[in-house]
């Protein structure tokens, strides 16, 4: 006659009071208030600060349910019945009291709980008697919680600063928050405590990725409000929910009162710049004594950005670079002229520099910004043709041929919308009978839209 020394400890708690059941706090709140919501109501705020009473109806306090105990014997044939030993423990610093003795009528290896236990902290054993009704095996003690469910509720979350529930990442945040809903208990204190919430921020599009635990800065006395704050630095653009979750695992329900938002002011850059560029030319010996020279300084650039994805670690987005160079060369024995026209579609990666605005200490102004980009497209020599002596000219030459290009810039905004650009580029055309490399240095001004 042996239990399994590892009983199968199924504790069936139906002490789940479903709905908004709100139970006298036994805790003081942070913010140095106590509450005294009596049991069968509780307490709410209205819009001119009075504590008022809400009635609970017979549905957010329904009777509680049995409580079973329930364990596996091997050899069943040879008990005549159990007798389980209940031990509660009052708090952290007491010692384990008995309060209650079950038996079985049989070998039945479950006992129902009567009187039905309250919310705490308990261990139970379980005495085996043979079959002439001597005990026998008694097995160890385990520990089991009772926890009363509340179904928390969020209302609304949101940011101090913004006063909405939308905050933006190019403006000053505090990451302060004011969330609202309904039994937003303190935090567990230990062990013994039976009536606590939990708090997480959750990524609507990333469930499984780590959730952000808020700093709790306050705990209203009615369970009606909390004042949290965020690190700025975890938080980056997407949709999150405020989440709440009871002793008993009850979560709040997702949805758009327990949702905030984290994005820029402005969702999309479109940003045009113009200026003057002076290729250098450091590859291709062939080009150079053609040209008779390693420089084009009769040339200009474009460039025109579309930035759709801002995150907080920077923007990336596409462009098109565009360079005309007009081809003029004068030597002893021959002119050359044309004109060279190299276009590039790039990738753009770019890190905004903003500091506190002079004007407005609350507001970030937008400085600088530090782009990488690079990309491939075509580069072409059109109508480029050489001039000898006695009118003799050759055949113009066109070419299309790949080129590829990488580089650095930097943009410095004079307003939120007008910027000067100083960039730097490498390109490379690959043209089989005249290789070619050209660093780009480029002088520009933008506006962006």
């Amino acid at each position: 006659m042996v239990i399994r020394k590892k009983l199968l400890c199924c504790l069936f708690i139906a002490l789940t009071l479903f709905g908004s059941l709100a139970a006298k706090s036994k805790k003081k709140s942070k913010s140095g208030f106590k509450s005294s919501a009596p049991a069968t109501s509780t307490e709410d705020t209205n819009e001119n600060g009075e504590v008022t009473e809400e009635e609970i109806t017979d549905d957010d306090n329904p009777d509680a349910s049995w409580q079973y105990l329930e364990w596996i014997e091997d050899y069943p044939e040879y008990v005549q019945k159990y007798e389980v030993v209940i031990e509660e423990k009052k708090n952290d610093n007491s010692d384990w009291t008995e309060i209650n003795r079950l038996f079985t009528e049989d070998n039945t290896t479950r006992v129902q709980i009567q009187p039905l236990l309250t919310p705490g902290l308990y261990r139970y054993k379980v005495i085996t008697y043979d079959l002439i009704g001597i005990p026998e095996i008694e097995s160890d003690w385990f520990e089991f919680n009772i926890y009363r469910a509340y179904i928390p509720q969020v209302r609304s979350v949101e940011a101090s600063v913004t006063h909405s529930s939308t905050i933006y990442l190019d403006e000053i945040n505090d990451g302060l928050f004011t969330v609202t809903g309904r039994n937003l208990f303190e935090l567990q204190d230990g062990p013994t405590d039976t009536s606590f919430t939990t708090y997480e921020v959750i990524n609507s599009r990333k469930k499984n990725a780590e959730p952000i635990i808020p700093n709790i800065q306050e705990f209203s006395d009615n369970n009606r409000r909390l004042r949290v704050q965020f690190n700025m630095e975890e938080l980056d653009t997407g949709v999150y929910y405020f989440t709440a979750t009871d002793a008993s695992g009850l979560t709040t329900e997702n949805g758009k009162d327990n949702t905030f938002t984290v994005k820029f002011r402005k969702a999309v850059d479109f940003d045009v710049a113009a200026g003057y560029t002076c290729p250098i030319i450091i590859v291709g010996d062939r080009i150079k004594e053609y040209l008779n020279t390693t420089v084009l300084p009769l040339s200009a650039n474009a460039k025109i950005s579309l930035m759709p994805f801002k995150r907080r670690f920077g923007y990336l987005g596409i462009g098109i670079d565009a360079t005309y160079s007009r081809l003029i060369t004068t030597t002893d024995g021959y002119d050359l002229d044309g004109n060279y026209i190299c276009g590039n579609a790039i990738f753009i990666y770019q890190l905004p520099i903003r500091i506190k605005s002079k004007t407005d200490s609350s507001k970030l102004r937008h400085i600088a910004t530090i782009e990488l980009h690079g990309g491939a497209g075509v580069a072409m020599f059109y109508d480029t043709a050489f001039h000898f002596p006695h009118n003799i000219n050759s055949e113009p030459l066109n070419s299309l041929d790949f080129c590829a290009m990488a580089g650095i810039s930097f943009q410095f905004y004079f307003t939120n919308r007008l910027y000067a650009e100083v960039s730097a580029d490498f390109v490379m055309p690959f043209m089989q009978n005249l290789p070619m490399g050209y660093i780009k240095p480029v002088a520009a001004v933008g506006w962006q839209f």
